[in-house]
């Protein structure tokens, strides 16, 4: 299989509709923001775009997976995905090719060098990688790294090999190991890289503050000739959705993210320009199932029966129906006899709890739950949860609120009980890193055998029709079992004055983010 023209089997990719970026493409009305109407690229200008919730680092072993907006401009990705024509595309590497799977090829740019002067070889790629295998990083792509090894096989080659067929590989380069840094600068900087990271990439980071924004200008070096049409880019971090659509509409910024359905219809009433990308899963609450009372099955399902995504939905996100299984009723991959979520049941709930404090001895029980702070609508979901839960005679919930780096630090630690959090990507296979026992981004501790053997075989099996029948058994699953009981299916949305041309929209964690090189204003 080859990357660099090659789609890869629809099975393998979400069933979503045709995402729109190029500039005229996105869905919005007239108004003053609408620009010039040139099909004409202009050089120069300051984009500016906000996100709810800032990074740690700017380190690519961590930020590849959790910071893309504020990281791809550095960096660039080996791969991207292309969400119009569903197939991967070269980028910072020309091609990545396989015939079974397992040996893979990966073939640089002649000519490409880091903003410091340093060669961007196979040395470099190479030395990316290393660090994050190497367990003192604390990479959250050391498991997808972990069974892989590579070589050097000659400046603009590395071969890369599986411990088995893996046709899902591609997804890596395009995310969590396709950021490359400088292997001069990390080594002169240590752990401050983070903090100055040197990439080679469209852009270069000038100036951050954190918690506040920061700013990128373009890279006189970037590899791909008269790219980046921008002078600068600023990326700000406001964490109310409110405050970010006023921002948009003030024109103090000029790209909002946004995961509300509600806002991108309002927007587009307005005129501003709404692209959409709808994603696999959603945002929800995750289960810890190595914690000392949530181990218990039937406490767990006891909760889950509470759970009424139409109240949350209905009050926090009006348009938004409710969610009866982990994927959408349109997907492919879901087949309700397989499993659904356990519907609400209050008189159950009850039931399963009493017996519950009878086997255990206990009287009551508090569980804690783990949130954003200052994030409303967030804050306002928490509280439902909490009244819904609290429905059960002796079971209480406390609300334990905090920002966005310490949350994400206590789901991968596992020093919670109950979290709020997200599985969102552009992809299925992203479930593998979230679900499988050995999942990069397994933060529920969740571990079921036939999910383990499903999400195996959509890696190892080149069948387009095994690996959809795998992904039916894997949504059957993990709706029964409910690690993260979803409120709602999500679509990432990207706001933007009618003046943005040709944004590259992507898929991320946090939902969609966007590559920049190409963008322009038409002012």
């Amino acid at each position: 299989m080859t990357v660099s023209w090659r789609k890869m089997p629809r099975p393998l990719l979400v069933a979503v509709a045709s995402v729109m970026v190029a500039a005229g493409c996105g869905s919005g009305g007239t108004s003053g923001n609408q620009g010039a109407g040139s099909d004409t690229p202009v050089r120069g200008g300051e984009l500016v775009m906000a996100v709810n919730v800032e990074g740690q680092t700017m380190d690519p072993v961590w930020c590849a997976t959790h910071a893309f907006d504020r990281c791809a401009p550095v960096f660039g990705t080996l791969l991207r995905f292309d969400t119009e024509d569903e197939q991967f595309v070269p980028a910072m590497a020309s091609s990545f090719d396989s015939e079974d799977g397992i040996t893979w090829t990966l073939t640089l740019r002649e000519g490409v060098r880091f903003s410091d002067g340093t060669p961007f070889d196979a040395a470099a790629v190479v030395f990316n990688w290393d660090r994050v295998k190497d367990p003192a990083n604390l990479s959250p792509s050391a498991r997808i790294a972990a069974p892989l090894t590579w070589r050097v096989v000659d400046p603009l080659t590395v071969e890369v090999v599986a411990e088995e067929p893996n046709f899902q590989l591609p997804w890596a380069l395009a995310q969590g190991m396709g950021m490359i840094g400088s292997p001069t600068a990390i080594a002169q900087l240590g752990a401050d890289f983070g903090n100055a990271p040197i990439g080679a990439g469209p852009f270069l980071l000038e100036k951050w503050t954190r918690n506040s924004e920061a700013r990128f200008v373009a890279n006189p070096e970037y590899w791909d000739e008269g790219a980046p049409y921008l002078d600068s880019f600023v990326l700000k971090v406001i964490g109310q959705d409110d405050q970010r659509l006023n921002a948009l509409r003030s024109r103090e910024i000029d790209v909002n993210w946004s995961l509300l359905s509600k806002d991108a219809r309002a927007v587009e009433a307005e005129g501003f320009t709404v692209h959409a990308l709808p994603l696999v899963g959603g945002t929800g609450l995750n289960f810890n199932f190595e914690d000392p009372d949530l181990r218990d099955p039937q406490l767990r399902l006891a909760v889950l029966k509470t759970f009424d995504s139409a109240q949350i939905n209905s009050a926090v996100y009006p348009g938004d129906g409710p969610v009866d299984a982990f994927l959408f009723s349109e997907s492919p991959y879901r087949d309700d006899s397989l499993g659904t979520f356990p519907a609400k049941d209050l008189e159950g709930a009850q039931k399963l709890f009493d017996e519950y404090l009878e086997r255990t001895g206990k009287s009551d029980l508090t569980l804690r739950l783990s949130t954003f702070a200052g994030l409303p609508a967030l804050e306002q979901v928490a509280q439902i949860l909490q009244s819904q839960v609290q429905a059960i005679d002796g079971l209480r919930m406390e609300i334990d609120a905090m920002d966005y780096a310490t949350l994400q630090g206590v789901q991968r630690s596992g020093d919670y009980q109950l979290a709020l959090g997200a599985t969102l990507s552009q992809h299925m296979d992203a479930l593998y890193e979230t679900f499988h026992s050995a999942g990069t981004n397994n933060t529920t501790r969740y571990a079921n055998p036939k999910v383990d053997e499903a999400l195996e075989v959509s890696r190892t099996s080149n069948d387009p029709d095994a690996v959809a029948d795998a992904y039916r058994v894997v949504n059957g699953e993990i709706s029964k079992d409910g690690p993260l009981r979803n409120w709602r299916y999500q679509t990432g949305y990207i706001f933007t004055q009618g003046y943005v041309k040709d944004l590259v929209l992507t898929g991320t964690l946090g939902g969609a983010g966007v590559y920049l090189d190409r963008a322009w204003i038409d002012e």
